[in-house]
């Protein structure tokens, strides 16, 4: 089941590859600023950040996947 929704991730990668580096570097730099502030933090830019990284790794292995 896992590897499917990979498959699938992957495709998707492959046709918006040069999106992805983008989005997950914003993301991540916004995620680390609104946890170094001391109000409480806003987790949603992190999730933005792990999805895209889990998209970019999905794209990556997508060769070894099609094997």
């Amino acid at each position: 089941m896992f590897i499917s929704i990979m498959k699938l991730l992957s495709v998707l990668y492959l046709w918006t590859w040069f999106v992805w580096p983008f989005v997950f570097v914003i993301s991540i730099i916004y995620a680390i600023k609104e946890l170094v502030q001391e109000e409480p933090a806003f987790m949603k830019p992190a999730i933005i950040a792990s999805v895209s990284l889990l998209i970019i790794l999905a794209g990556i292995a997508s060769p070894a996947l099609f094997l």
